[in-house]
Order: C-alpha cells, then structure tokens, then sequence
C-alpha cells in the first residue's frame, strides 16, 4: 500500500466509477482497477459494492474513506506548512437552514474568519421540499430520516408583544392570548408547525390576524407594535430584548434544534465547521430570554 492507492482509492469513492476516476487521475481504467484490487487484497476486505457501472463504499469502505481522507489532508497540510505556500484550494460548503435564519450573519462571520476558502451557499425559506441530499448540514427542528442529527439545543419559546399587548404579564394562558393581534410565519414554516402542534395538543387552535413567510418580516411587525407573535429564546433573542415576554402555562412552549448531516464520510473541514456551528450555538444558548 502506498500513496498512490490511497489517493486512487478516495477519487474512485468520490466519483463512485472507475471511469470518472480514471479520467480525473489521468490514468488507464485498468490500471485504477488493479490498484483497487491491490488494495483490497492488502487489507483481507472488500471496500466496494458493485452495482453494474456504479460503485459504492461498503461499510467497511466507508471507514476506511473516513481515515483515507483525513490522512490526506493532514499530508497537504503538512507540505503547504513546509513549502511556505498557501492554500488556495476551494471548497465549496452548502448549509440548509430550516430554522434560526437570525444567525446567518454570525454563521458566515465565524467561516469566513476561520475557513477563508470556503465558498458558502446558504439555503433557507421554503427548503422543506427540497432535496436535502445536497445539503453538507442541516440546521433544523425535525428528526431528519436517513440523516445524522446532533442536537444542538433545547429553547423555550415565549410569547411577546409591546407591554400593553400583554399588559405586563410575566406568564399567560393559553385561553388567554390576544388573538385578534397574533403575528406568525405561514403554516409551512418549521417554526409555525411547531407551535400548531403544541396548540393542537389542547385542542385549542390559533387564528392568527398577520402571517408572512419572512422570520424577518415577523421580527418587524413585532418592533413596530402591531401585536403580538411567538419568541424562540435563543434563536429571536435580539428582537426579545426589545419587547415584553411572558411564559405560557401550565406547560412551557419548547423546540430542539438539530444540526443534521448526510450519512456519508465527512472531510477534514466539514468536520472542523461543524464543530464550530455546534460551538456557536452553545454561545447563543448562554444569552437566552429568561422571565
């Protein structure tokens, strides 16, 4: 095993054909094939599934890729370090944001600090039915199938408005919310579903007087005082620091977030950048409303 098998090996599970892989080595089909062979031979296991022209990683194929990939970029590392030169790679990022839009500023902020070759696509408003696939994470509020899903959060949402909307109330029933001034997302959005489910639970369901499918726009509504609308604590803090909250009772209003990721092999920097997304979420968690 050298090298070269290492770095064919990762093409061929990027690319999942032997002739794409062969075409981007710049090498025969045949000769990508032996050093499959080869390498399979070396380590007593098979590291592919043949599926007629396509291959794919295996169980086994996929550890193997994990530890492949983070060598490899350890070594290029090593010789930029050593040579003095820079890295000029790209590499292209795509986060899927179905819930806390509001910290999008602070998402790229922290990436173009920490990883200035990332090219970064952002996706968010009406993603749901998109393939999410494509996505390299997943910041959400739903368990995700056929994803891995960390939980980055548990927040409380509270219900705020201007002090007159609520009359000063640190903690409100159900029963009583001014419905005639409740502000929300559409019924498609995450954070809308969310709500309906909790109000639906008690068989109590909201009629809501101004819906948008803009958070922003939501957040907007709110500071000018046209009523009154629903607070994730963490998530909304910026625009909760500038209203008046109050709990609802007897059982508080909650949602956790997620950061969800495709099940295949992550790279050494998507590995890094999901940490620091799980790290900036602990951040904001420490500054949450409180009543």
């Amino acid at each position: 095993m050298n090298l070269t098998h290492l770095k064919c090996f990762a093409v061929v599970a990027q690319e999942q054909s032997i002739t794409r892989a062969a075409e981007k080595l710049y090498i025969s089909q045949p000769a990508v094939s032996k050093m499959i062979h080869q390498l399979e031979t070396e380590l007593a296991v098979a590291l592919f599934d043949r599926q007629g022209r396509t291959i794919v990683l295996n169980r086994a194929g996929e550890l193997f890729y994990s530890y492949v990939t983070e060598v490899l970029d350890s070594l290029n590392r090593g010789i930029q370090a050593v040579t003095g030169g820079v890295d000029t790679t790209v590499y292209p990022l795509e986060i899927t944001l179905e819930v806390a839009s509001s910290l999008i500023p602070q998402i790229v902020t922290t990436i173009q600090t920490k990883f200035p070759n990332v090219r970064l696509n952002l996706k968010q408003h009406s993603v749901m039915a998109t393939n999410l696939q494509h996505a390299d994470f997943i910041i959400t509020s739903r368990l995700l199938p056929d994803f891995v899903s960390i939980p980055l959060m548990k927040e409380e949402i509270f219900v705020g408005g201007q002090a007159a909307s609520l009359t000063n109330k640190r903690f409100i029933q159900m029963k009583d919310l001014p419905t005639k001034q409740l502000i929300g997302l559409t019924p498609q959005s995450p954070l809308r579903q969310t709500i309906d489910r909790y109000f639906a639970a008690i068989d109590q369901p909201l009629n809501f007087m101004y819906e948008a499918d803009d958070p922003a726009t939501v957040r907007g509504l709110l500071e000018a005082g046209v009523g009154v609308g629903f607070i994730p604590a963490v998530t909304w803090q910026k625009v909760g620091r500038q209203l008046h909250i109050a709990r609802l009772t007897p059982e508080p209003l909650e949602r956790t977030l997620y950061l969800s990721t495709p099940k295949r092999s992550q790279t050494n920097i998507q590995r890094e950048i999901g940490n620091e997304l799980i790290r900036l979420f602990l951040n904001y968690q420490t500054t949450a409303l409180k009543i």
